[in-house]
């Protein structure tokens, strides 16, 4: 019956529910394109005066099945504790966005805008947070860092692959430019890629990287394999990767829903992209980010494939 009313069901359900608009989140899809749907929820809220409950249970990040991954690394303004509290609330559980009925391409939605409904319906844990500013600490540069992102692995299906070296080549020409950059920041889901940026710019820059304790060493994605790692470390380390890059004074990225949140979390942060997904998985917030971007310091061979 369900089936037979979409993509209507879910909007009726959620009408008239009390002045709250709840959702569960079943996609088997990664862990900052979740919560990306989560903006656009917040959003609606937000215009609507509605009160959002969301819930998280992706297969790829809840250690037990009935979890919230999102609490695990968040402060939810209102949690599944309202739900149990009051039973009148109705709950939709969704696999794709598309079956709420709302529009992606809200006009309001910014990169500051969406840092604002974070910080306001889903504030970071202060462990995370802590967590975070001491790596910061410890191994930021007292004078510049600047942040590189390489997304490996499956991101072939929605953005064209870089190759190493035109992102080495790239990262050189920020560094002839900015003398005063002392520390490199690398993230990334290959171990090998993360090992030769230090042997060929370790001479030149102080290079660092998060020890992820789960890594790529076959060119496979483990974001979304169930049988990889724990899956609370795989979301932690996402997350931690990601704000650690937004500390950064400027940042070297692929595309990719990762590094594109850390302009969610910091809208000012200057980026220069590597390449730019495929015109059907333009998405925000890198559609955002596209049209502010730096292009000044790109090597050759990627300026060839723009």
């Amino acid at each position: 019956m369900k089936d037979m009313l979409k993509p209507y069901y879910y909007p009726l359900q959620q009408r008239n529910n009390f002045g709250f608009f709840a959702v569960d989140i079943k996609a088997r899809i990664g862990f900052f394109a979740q919560l990306n749907w989560c903006l656009y929820i917040l959003d609606h809220c937000e215009r609507l005066g509605l009160k959002p409950i969301l819930i998280l249970s992706s297969p790829f990040y809840i250690l037990n099945e009935k979890d919230n991954w999102l609490d695990y690394f968040f402060v939810p303004q209102y949690s599944m504790e309202t739900l149990k509290k009051d039973r009148r609330i109705k709950v939709s559980h969704i696999s794709d966005i598309e079956q709420l009925g709302l529009s992606q391409s809200v006009p309001e939605m910014t990169l500051e805008r969406g840092n604002y409904l974070v910080n306001k319906y889903l504030p970071i844990k202060d462990s995370v947070l802590s967590y975070v500013e001491e790596f910061v600490g410890e191994k930021f540069g007292k004078a510049c860092t600047l942040g590189l992102h390489y997304r490996g692995t499956d991101k072939k299906l929605e953005a064209k692959p870089v190759e190493w070296d035109a992102a080495l080549n790239t990262v050189s020409n920020y560094l002839n430019n900015n003398r005063q950059v002392d520390t490199l920041f690398v993230a990334s889901d290959e171990q090998a890629f993360i090992k030769w940026l230090e042997v060929n710019l370790g001479h030149r820059v102080r290079v660092v990287y998060h020890k992820d304790h789960v890594l790529s060493e076959n060119g496979h994605p483990i974001h979304t394999n169930l049988n990889s790692g724990c899956n609370y470390t795989k979301g932690k380390e996402a997350l931690v990767n990601c704000l650690l890059l937004s500390k950064c004074h400027a940042l070297i990225r692929t595309s990719s829903f990762l590094s594109g949140w850390a302009s969610v979390f910091n809208p000012g942060i200057p980026v220069i992209m590597l390449n730019r997904p495929y015109a059907n998985t333009t998405w925000f917030p890198d559609s955002l980010i596209l049209q502010r971007e730096n292009d000044e310091y790109l090597s050759d061979e990627i300026k060839k494939n723009f």
